[in-house]
């Protein structure tokens, strides 16, 4: 008689209530290619405030996942104390080399599982196959190819920087419905009058 394999539940994470208490970072393939090659946009958003930043890669293995966490802790407004992410080989590999240790009771640890517990930073991951949780880095990705990426076009990659950082800093200033018309600036600004 065969039983069903139990799934791994999707762990329940509280509604973030002050900036940096859940940031969630996820990868976009940047539409067309540039002289040929392709480029991906490493974007992260904090989810109670919808304060975000991207950045350009032209890759997407774990050196790049790595500079873009280091990157984001380094210029953030806000200490981010946990992070969320999908199951992609740059963020993780519980699904391939996880299982495959020596030791299976001290599993290796993906280079940016360390990174995240030399910051202290707690690493969620989301159900395989259901980007639905990761919702609010999904969204802002459809975003970025409505408002972005369908009215430009780039011949080079400093092009593309430049007019995304341009984007990056018009997006955090922008109203948003689920802040109740405040900016991702302004919403940063409110929280930390509250706190202080």
């Amino acid at each position: 008689r065969k039983y069903r394999v139990r799934k791994l539940k999707y762990k329940y994470i509280k509604t973030p209530l002050k900036p940096g208490e859940l940031v969630e970072i996820d990868i976009k393939y940047v539409p067309k290619r540039i002289n040929g090659l392709k480029y991906y946009q490493f974007t992260a958003i904090d989810c109670a405030s919808r304060w975000r930043h991207l950045e350009i890669y032209d890759g997407m293995g774990n050196d790049c996942a790595i500079k873009f966490l280091n990157k984001i802790i380094e210029i953030a407004p806000f200490r981010i104390s946990s992070i969320k992410t999908d199951n992609g080989l740059c963020f993780t590999n519980r699904y391939t080399g996880y299982n495959k240790s020596t030791d299976p009771l001290n599993p290796r640890l993906h280079e940016f599982d360390l990174v995240c517990q030399r910051r202290n930073i707690i690493h969620y991951l989301i159900d395989p196959g259901k980007p639905a949780q990761n919702g609010k880095v999904e969204r802002s990705h459809r975003t970025d190819q409505e408002m972005f990426y369908d009215r430009h076009k780039f011949k080079n990659v400093l092009r593309l920087k430049k007019e995304l950082r341009k984007w990056s800093i018009n997006y955090n200033n922008l109203e948003h419905c689920a802040l109740d018309g405040l900016t991702p600036n302004k919403a940063l600004i409110k929280v930390q009058n509250v706190c202080s």
